[in-house]
């Protein structure tokens, strides 16, 4: 069985302080679809109009967050700046800033193998219709995957491309993000158990009364079953695998998936799974990519530095990998 997260560990003390609930208070909970994705929210009150009303309140603001940072809203922001920064500097809201601002954060800290601008190959990729650029596509459009060229004026709150064909797409830290916005909606309701998810971003307040949430990972090659499952309190947990949107290439037998390598413009070999444990999904979310495209070995030695992340790594023979924090007990 896996050991707690070092810092999210269920201390006696907590799980003792759940315990003491209202008698009439009891779990709410409702899933939509959002973001290309389904939100979940499961949250612990003693009145069902709050509750109701609480629920509301996260997935107004996932709805909010994906007409702004949709890339496939043509009057999304996102939208907006990838139409316009390639010819001048585009205005840009503090909050878009702040997405691009932690972006190249882990840009820089993984050498470029978290890129937002893997968008300018990506945006060629077809997971429905199981379609891919070909080799020239690749060649002409791969120098416009370059963080670098990613001009952000903080002072002045614009952002401009340093290449013509250069786009940027922001699914490797969205998720996360909302999530978060979510858990904060939550607290300023004095929300103090709940969980809330989309799609393979979680994040927990609290502990469940009493007991850990626990997280399921699931088994990359069998989706319907779960691989591991993590003990959380108050913590966020981003999972990236190459199961969620992906193609069987009919030509070499190739899975061609989402997570794509910054670096050669096509699907990051290697690994099918990576779970990063944090505070926030506004790291954990970005870290599991960076991790899935480092690979199992530089992937590891990144988390090791890390002192508030642990992760999961599910390697392409099925072989699973843990950070420091996670290693069971000898």
């Amino acid at each position: 069985m896996l050991a707690p997260v070092r810092p999210f560990a269920c201390v006696l003390s907590l799980l003792l302080a759940g315990a003491a609930g209202t008698v009439r208070a009891e779990w709410h909970s409702d899933t939509q679809p959002i973001m290309g994705t389904e939100v979940s929210v499961t949250l612990w009150h003693d009145r069902a109009q709050a509750a109701e009303r609480a629920i509301a309140a996260v997935m107004a603001e996932a709805r909010r967050l994906d007409n702004t940072l949709s890339p496939y809203k043509e009057d999304s922001d996102l939208s907006r700046i990838n139409a316009g920064a390639a010819a001048a500097p585009v205005d840009i809201s503090l909050e878009m800033q702040a997405l691009i601002d932690k972006s190249l954060y882990y840009s820089r800290l993984s050498q470029g193998a978290f890129d937002i601008s893997f968008a300018s190959v990506g945006r060629r990729y077809d997971y429905r219709q199981g379609r891919q650029p070909s080799a020239g596509q690749r060649r002409q459009l791969l120098p416009a995957i370059d963080y670098r060229q990613l001009r952000l004026d903080r002072k002045h709150h614009k952002l401009s491309f340093g290449h013509a064909d250069m786009r940027i797409d922001l699914g490797g830290i969205a998720k996360g993000y909302a999530v978060d916005r979510a858990v904060e909606k939550l607290r300023q309701l004095g929300i103090s158990h709940a969980s809330v998810s989309a799609g393979g971003d979680s994040r927990v307040i609290g502990d469940k009364r009493g007991r850990p949430w626990m997280i399921g990972i699931k088994n990359p090659r069998a989706r319907d079953q779960v691989a591991l499952l993590l003990p959380l309190v108050d913590a966020a947990i981003s999972t990236s695998g190459d199961y969620e949107r992906y193609f069987i290439d009919p030509q070499s037998g190739e899975r061609v998936h989402h997570i794509l390598n910054p670096r050669t413009g096509r699907s990051a070999s290697g690994v099918t799974s990576v779970s990063v444990i944090g505070p926030r999904g506004f790291d954990t979310d970005p870290l599991s990519t960076t991790v899935f495209v480092m690979g199992v070995e530089q992937g590891l030695q990144l988390l090791n530095r890390l002192e508030q992340f642990d992760g999961v790594i599910i390697d392409a023979a099925g072989k699973v990998h843990y950070s420091r924090g996670l290693m069971p007990p000898e």
